[in-house]
């Protein structure tokens, strides 16, 4: 249901050509001292740099390249001045207790840095060049990471917040997207979308340029050096290709910044929970931040226990970030009703009995229309509006369109009571859980103590046969 949601949207923004919003707040943070990278690659080679831009919000971007990115003394060049740039402004992030932010055009820009950070990072011949890969490996690991904050890409932070009238993979393309956002007043719209996607906007450029301006200026630049000619020549072949490269590279960090102003001046609230992603972000910079000074390199392969840990931490940010979209945007939330994981019903009646002296339980049941609902027996439930009220399900009565649900009361009777009679509530499946991980951490420390015998040298165990249950689905649901 929520895909239809989203298809009506896409169908609508094409109708009216112009974009619509699909969130009723900001769900990214822009911070001021964030840093903008935009990078073009020689075409076959996704190891190497041609030409950085990199700045802050709203300055003129510094630009270094090099002639030929094949030529590794050259290249190492360029990554030395991207490293001690990154450097210097991930020690101020850590002197002021916060996080670095690098904002990107594009998920490709993105997947090039992991390439590079990949390769970098265990470089033996050069510290300085190892060091950058290092630090870069940081941001492009918490690139998959839900709700993090430190490698931002402005199609994806964008697409939170708008859908287009085009194909979702289109939306990949910054200039077409930011032209269906901001659409021209002189000029049909999709003819517009069609002329910004002939603008390069990833970091590979145009393969027509590529044959009939770059690649001549580059042959003749290794042509001169082959042969020995002054330095004075070949700064000057240099500084020419520097020159093509300029105009291609200025366009899509523009792009980018333009789309970072776009969503610092959006008239939308901060999401409620973003301060609390952002603090999460400071603990995990923190935390790699004081593993370098200790001197720990990063492993070549994950140690069952760390992979352990990394893949409950993927799971943790999932769950939390999903809890905190759906709690503070209503947008989400309306998603939510329709994918049927969020109930909203009207209280029927109320009551309580008595299990003990001075012990009571508290129940009510509540009405909802929905079509879809995502729920079972002994689900527990909080209530959007004071997540404090938390109920689990004890029956399910489906009757027609009509659906009723019986709660028993968990937690928030001393302080909210039972709900009136009449009241509408939107009882959603969870909320963050901030110290969730720390506890699952502890108990994947005490279980991983000894290697478990699918990553223990040696032969495998043989392990004895069971038997399968006779009735599978009353298997799972002993295990609820």
């Amino acid at each position: 249901m929520a895909v239809e949601l989203s298809l009506m949207a896409r169908l609508l923004a094409y109708e009216q050509r112009c974009s619509q919003p699909i969130s009723s707040h900001r769900l990214v943070a822009v911070r001021l001292d964030a840093q903008v990278l935009s990078v073009l690659a020689m075409a076959g080679e996704d190891t190497t740099i041609h030409m950085a831009a990199c700045g802050e919000l709203g300055a003129k971007p510094s630009l270094r390249s090099v002639p030929d990115p094949r030529v590794r003394d050259q290249q190492y060049q360029l990554f030395e001045w991207l490293g001690k740039r990154f450097d210097n402004y991930f020690r101020r992030c850590r002197a002021a207790g916060t996080y670095p932010q690098i904002w990107v055009s594009s998920s490709a820009a993105a997947s090039h840095l992991d390439t590079l950070a990949d390769r970098l990072r265990f470089n033996k011949n050069n510290d300085e060049v190892r060091r950058f890969g290092e630090l870069l490996t940081y941001c492009t690991e918490r690139f998959p990471i839900a709700g993090q904050q430190t490698l931002q890409t402005a199609t994806s932070a964008l697409n939170l917040h708008w859908i287009t009238g085009q194909d979702q993979s289109e939306d990949e393309h910054l200039l077409t997207l930011l032209t269906w956002l901001d659409p021209p007043n002189d000029q049909n719209l999709l003819a517009a979308v069609a002329n910004a996607e002939r603008v390069p906007m990833g970091v590979k450029t145009d393969p027509d340029y590529d044959r009939d301006v770059l690649l001549p200026l580059v042959i003749s630049y290794n042509e001169s050096r082959r042969a020995g000619s002054s330095q004075a020549l070949l700064d000057a072949k240099a500084q020419l290709i520097h020159n093509a490269l300029e105009p291609v590279v200025i366009p899509i960090f523009k792009a980018t910044q333009r789309a970072i102003a776009m969503l610092a001046d959006i008239a939308r609230p901060p999401l409620p929970g973003l301060r609390d992603l952002e603090h999460r972000e400071a603990e995990e910079f923190a935390g790699f931040m004081e593993a370098r000074d200790r001197g720990y390199h990063l492993p070549l392969r994950d140690s069952a226990k760390l992979a352990a840990f990394r893949l409950t931490a993927r799971e943790d940010a999932i769950q939390n970030t999903e809890a905190t979209i759906r709690l503070g945007d209503r947008m989400a939330r309306a998603a939510g009703r329709l994918n049927g994981f969020v109930v909203r019903g009207e209280v029927l009646d109320r009551g309580r009995s008595r299990l003990a002296p001075r012990r009571f339980r508290y129940e009510f049941s509540m009405s909802t229309v929905q079509r879809v609902l995502r729920i079972r027996l002994r689900d527990e439930l909080q209530w959007a509006d004071d997540p404090r009220l938390r109920v689990i399900v004890t029956d399910i009565n489906r009757s027609g369109r009509r659906t009723s649900i019986r709660c028993e009361i968990l937690n928030g009777q001393r302080s909210i009571g039972l709900p009136e009679i009449g009241t509408v509530l939107e009882m959603i499946p969870s909320t963050p859980d901030w110290s969730r991980l720390i506890r699952e951490r502890g108990n994947l420390k005490a279980k991983l103590g000894v290697t478990p015998w699918t990553h223990a040298q040696g032969e495998i165990p043989v392990l004895a046969a069971r038997k399968a249950p006779d009735d599978p689905l009353a298997a799972v649901e002993a295990l609820r």
